[in-house]
Order: structure tokens, then sequence, then C-alpha cells
């Protein structure tokens, strides 16, 4: 079993800027034991500065930049001051790809429709509900030559252009999720070969688009490449479901990348850390709800700094005091890792914002 920590150098670094994601980044670019990593609804955005994210922030590549430059120059001056606060990536001087098709990137290329203008203002890919025959004959699509693809891989940029941001890649069960729809689940227990092909599938199709993507992200390779598996859906299974169905997976994509981590939502990761802890190639990042065993990850994990989330409905309802209260005992048993603020909902008081950032500077 390997640590996670792929080449030396590189960790994987949460970060949030229309919708949680991960980069990777020279060890020592942070300071502080704790990290916090603020993310805000697409709503807070359009009530606080009338932006929108809909089919044109996505497809538009004039219009996905400028609206990434001027979300990065309003961080800057509003938040700027805090500190390991991400405001963006430059997207004004660069070629960004930020979750453009947000979740629906990977479901799009299998033949979802995805909707741009979703109530929750971030695409919705709809369920495939695909049929048992339709799944038999299941194959990894032509992502080289997609055009959804080939419309966010813009070679010609690329070649004059350093690319920012990150696409939303997802995980196994989620997109195999959109495909097959509610019958997945029992798929689980009474057509279990039907749902290895449609996993393996999915699984084979990730690791091509994520390598490509990795390929034209940085074409001479002087990074290591790394991914983070989206789980969002990992607590509507049990941890001994997770470990017959869908560990081989997470096994396979660990082997696939060097720095390799789990997304599980902000859900309790306790019923599935033993299972975790067996990824041969190991982990580099793993996040978790806050009712999570913490002292059990450490135990587990001791190369990971875990990235806990505090739920955005604390922050919303709870006074400065109690979140004071909350995120100091959180750091406690942290230590050191990530707080993730992310989905901040409109109408969020700043300064309970500043309050998590003032208590995680003391620790």
């Amino acid at each position: 079993m390997g640590d996670g920590t792929g080449k030396e150098g590189f960790h994987i670094q949460p970060y949030h800027m229309n919708g949680l994601n991960w980069r990777m980044v020279p060890d020592g670019s942070e300071t502080g034991n704790i990290v916090v990593v603020t993310g805000f609804m697409p709503a807070w955005w359009e009530s606080e500065y009338g932006l929108s994210f809909g089919t044109e922030f996505h497809t538009d590549f004039e219009i996905h930049q400028h609206t990434l430059a001027r979300m990065e120059s309003i961080l800057q001056e509003r938040f700027g001051d805090l500190p390991n606060f991400f405001c963006g990536d430059d997207y004004a001087n660069t070629c960004p790809c930020e979750r453009r098709y947000g979740d629906g990137f990977i479901p799009a290329l299998f033949g979802s429709r995805v909707d741009f203008e979703d109530e929750s203002g971030h695409p919705f890919a709809e369920s495939m509900e695909l049929t048992d025959s339709e799944v038999e004959h299941l194959t990894v699509p032509d992502v080289k030559n997609h055009p959804v693809v080939r419309l966010i891989l813009d070679e010609e940029k690329a070649g004059y252009m350093r690319i920012t941001g990150e696409l939303g890649f997802e995980g196994v069960l989620n997109i195999a999720f959109k495909l097959r729809g509610q019958e997945i689940f029992v798929d689980m227990i009474q057509k279990r070969e039907l749902f290895h092909h449609l996993c393996d599938v999915v699984c084979r199709t990730i690791e091509e688009v994520v390598h490509l993507f990795r390929r034209w992200q940085d074409p001479d390779r002087r990074k290591p490449n790394y991914f983070v598996t989206c789980n969002c859906l990992m607590n509507m299974i049990s941890g001994e479901m997770y470990r017959k169905l869908l560990f081989e997976f997470d096994d396979r994509l660990s082997r696939s990348f060097d720095l390799f981590g789990i997304h599980t939502c902000n859900w309790t990761v306790d019923p599935y850390l033993e299972a975790i802890a067996e990824i041969d190639a190991g982990i580099s990042y793993l996040d978790m709800g806050s009712k999570s065993d913490i002292d059990k990850v450490h135990e587990l994990f001791p190369h990971v700094r875990p990235s806990v989330f505090i739920h955005p409905e604390n922050i919303r309802q709870h006074s400065v005091e109690e979140i004071k209260l909350e995120v100091t005992d959180l750091c406690k048993k942290l230590n050191s890792g990530y707080i993730l603020l992310s989905d901040i909902e409109a109408g969020t008081d700043d300064r309970k914002i500043h309050a998590v950032y003032d208590i995680a500077a003391t620790f």
C-alpha cells in the first residue's frame, strides 16, 4: 500500500471558485496549519453582483474568461486581506476552463442533456435512464474527438496561454447514477455483472478524459498528474457495499495518477475509512463532514491533511460567537488541515466568514 504522496514536493489543495475543486500545488505554498477554503453559491454572486452562470458562461470562451476575471477582482477587493484566501488564478491572461459544464461534463460525453439554466445556478445533467441492453452495449466514448471536449480543450489557445482552472470530472458512482438512474441501486443487489460493466466503462472514461486534460494542461509533463474522485453518493450505500462494489474502481484510479484523492461530500466518512485505507497507491486528499471521526482519519492517514466541511446553514443561521466556538473545536481536532466553507448562501454576513479565518489563523 502506498502513502499517496506521489512525487515529492507537491500536494493536492482544495479551492473554490465556481464549485469545490482541487489543484496540485508545491509543498509550502500556503501558510498556517489550518487553511480555510471559501466558496459562494451562484445565488450569492447574482444577488451581490448580478453575475450569472448560464449557457454562455460554460460554452463561450470569452464570456467564461471575462466572468472569472471579474470574480477574481471582486474576491481580491472584498476578501483579499484574509490569509490564504483563494481569489482566482489570473484568468484574464490565461486560458481558463473553471468547471465548464460543471458536474455534467463527463455525463455529456455519454449523451446526457445538460441544462445550463437550472434554478440552482449549476449545470444539471439529466438522467439517461439507460436500459439493461443499453448498459450491456455501453462503451467508452470517442473522448478526444467529442464536440464537448473539443469545445473546451482548445489546442490553439493552449499553444500560447497558460491553462488555469479545473473541470468537474466527478467519480464512478456519481456518473454511473446519471447514466442508469435509480435502477443502479437495484443493480448492486440483483445485477452485479451489469453494475460492474457500467462502472468499468465509466472508470475507463474518467481515466482517458483526465489524462487527456492533464496532457493539455502540462504538455511537457513537468509536474505529477493528479485526480480527486467525487463520491458524493457514497453515503447512499454501506461501507460493506463500498468495499465489495466500488473500492475496486477507486483503487484502480489511485494507481493511474501520481496524486489521488477522494471527495466524500459533506457526509460522515467513518463507514468507509477502513476500506479507503486499503487503496493500493494510497491517497493524498480526503474530505468529509464535520461529524466524522477525525482522530480515526489521522490514525489511518497520517500523511493527509484532512479537509472538513462546515455546513453552510451553520454559517447562515448561527451567531458569530457560535461559529467561533464550532471552528475552535474543529481546529483542535484537525491540528493541520482545511476547513471548507462551501456553498455560502446569499445574505450571509461577511463578519461570519471573517470570524472563521480569525480563529483558524490562531492555530
